[in-house]
């Protein structure tokens, strides 16, 4: 079935492209949810329309992911994970963790997948990681991994402040 698409369905199509479909993904998805129309000769038409709309809002959205890519590419991002006394984490950091920080700064969706770590961040520190926003817009992101807490003092741990201990010298009692 030849569909005019009204707006952009990732992976399909883009705005304005008429394609051949199978009939099931035309009647029970996009016809439905007005993604498509069937191509007829009057929608047809319709579709210069659509590109250049389409085309000029692709143009825009790019420009403003550049805008933030440019901004976001100066700050540094921190992320906060438990970690070891030697500083290596429990867990790692992931993709997942990174895009949602992205998106708290910039005020916009990130997807995990968008965000390419090359190696697992197992450590604290700073790392340079790449990050594919909308509109083919690439950027490197500055990452710095840091604990979350302090290292516990030294009267932290296993002794309690209300456990009596004899004074140094003195006989243990036993029974």
């Amino acid at each position: 079935m030849k569909v005019l698409f009204l707006q952009d369905v990732r992976p399909t199509a883009r705005a304005g492209d008429v394609k051949e479909v199978k009939n099931g993904f035309a009647r029970n998805y996009l016809l439905p949810n007005k993604l498509a129309v069937l191509a007829t000769r009057d929608e047809l038409q319709r579709a210069d329309k659509l590109r250049k709309a389409a085309e000029k809002r692709r143009l825009r959205e790019a420009q403003e992911w550049r805008d933030v890519a440019e901004g976001i590419a100066e700050t540094p991002i921190e992320v906060e994970v438990r970690s070891g006394p030697t500083g290596r984490l429990y867990g790692s950091v992931t993709s997942a963790m990174i895009a949602e920080k992205v998106s708290e700064l910039i005020q916009r969706e990130v997807d995990r997948r968008s965000v390419r770590i090359p190696a697992p961040i197992r450590t604290i520190g700073n790392y340079l990681i790449p990050v594919r926003f909308p509109g083919e817009v690439e950027a490197d992101l500055r990452i710095l991994v840091k604990s979350d807490s302090e290292k516990p003092s030294p009267n932290e741990g296993g002794s309690g402040e209300n456990e009596e201990t004899p004074p140094a010298g003195a006989p243990e009692i036993s029974g």
